[in-house]
């Protein structure tokens, strides 16, 4: 007789509806779980209840739980509520990856040895180890909050899918031009504007200041990244009020910094794969690109495409970085007040 939960269909009838959805035979289930294929005729049939360790190779096949006590639901203080179910769990995760069960198992061993550790110690671990779970838990919804910690790789790790265009916003009241655009950031940059013929990307960024004097420590950088091909624009921060940074790749990925503006700072980046995430990035993208058309931003490169900077190779070579900043200022004070 087929033994079933209270809400539940039976076992045998789980398994068959399992097995057909996975395009498999009798037989050939059978063969993987290394068992006859009577048996297998049986147990559908509801003659037969697998023993534990059948059911555990039956759900690394078939890619699902099976009830540890054969049936398919059961109450919270039910016999599975314990190793048996533990163990049923991670044959599906062992059939569906093995490579990430191997890896949840390397974790589980660090946390078991990490106890060990002085307190302090195993405390940031244990709550580093939460924040990666906070993130992974977001991550099939298409988007994710992540907390600071490590944001430039973030950063990057978004910059590096740029195959078609690349769209940029910095603030330097937030401190962004030092953090988001550091060493690693830039070199990304000027290898993506590197390309040429069918893997060119089309880059456009955005530098929104207060006071033109805030460029300055980051002079080289945009001299660099504009002689590479992007395009490079300066905005005043009265033009661009509550717009915080955020970077656009391909139309498909969205990184957007959120800040505690009482402390100049970013707190946590939104990345996003989400149609709607990315839509409304573009569109405050393109807001602040107009005004480059009303002429109320500074292109860097209308700049230096012309006297006397055409015959300076680099930033620094002899008064090019006087030139530079005056000519940064002079068109910083031409843009109309808002």
């Amino acid at each position: 007789m087929a033994r079933a939960g209270s809400m539940g269909e039976p076992i045998g009838e789980l398994i068959r509806r399992l097995r057909k959805e996975r395009g498999l035979t009798q037989q050939t289930l059978a063969d993987r779980v290394q068992c006859s294929r009577s048996l297998i005729q049986q147990i559908e049939s509801g003659a037969r209840i697998p023993q534990l360790s059948l059911r555990e190779r039956l759900s690394l096949v078939l890619g699902e739980s099976l009830p540890a006590t054969g049936r398919v639901t059961h109450p919270p203080d039910a016999a599975d509520a314990g190793l048996d179910a533990l163990r049923m769990r991670f044959n599906v995760l062992l059939g569906r990856d093995p490579a990430a069960a191997t890896r949840a198992l390397d974790i589980a061993q660090s946390l078991i040895e990490a106890e060990q550790a002085p307190e302090p110690l195993h405390a940031i671990a244990v709550r580093q180890l939460r924040r990666a779970e906070e993130a992974l838990a977001q991550v099939p919804s298409s988007s994710a909050t992540i907390w600071e910690w490590n944001t430039v790789r973030d950063w990057l790790t978004i910059l590096a899918q740029a195959t078609r265009s690349v769209r940029a916003v910095h603030v330097a009241a937030l401190g962004s031009i030092g953090g988001e655009a550091g060493d690693d950031y830039h070199a990304a940059m000027v290898e993506i504007a590197s390309r040429s013929g069918a893997a060119r990307v089309d880059m456009r960024r955005i530098y929104i200041l207060d006071a033109i004097e805030e460029l300055w420590p980051y002079e080289d950088k945009l001299w660099r990244l504009t002689r590479a091909g992007v395009e490079n624009l300066v905005v005043k921060g009265e033009h661009a009020r509550g717009v915080t940074g955020m970077l656009i790749v391909d139309d498909r990925f969205l990184a957007l910094g959120e800040y505690d503006h009482r402390r100049e700072g970013r707190v946590a980046t939104r990345l996003s794969a989400l149609r709607h995430d990315v839509t409304f990035g573009i569109r405050r993208f393109e807001k602040l690109y107009d005004l480059k058309r009303s002429g109320a931003a500074i292109s860097v490169g209308r700049l230096l495409g012309a006297a006397p900077f055409t015959r300076f190779a680099r930033l620094g070579e002899e008064d090019s970085r006087e030139l530079f900043r005056a000519a940064l200022t002079e068109s910083w004070v031409a843009i109309p007040d808002r």
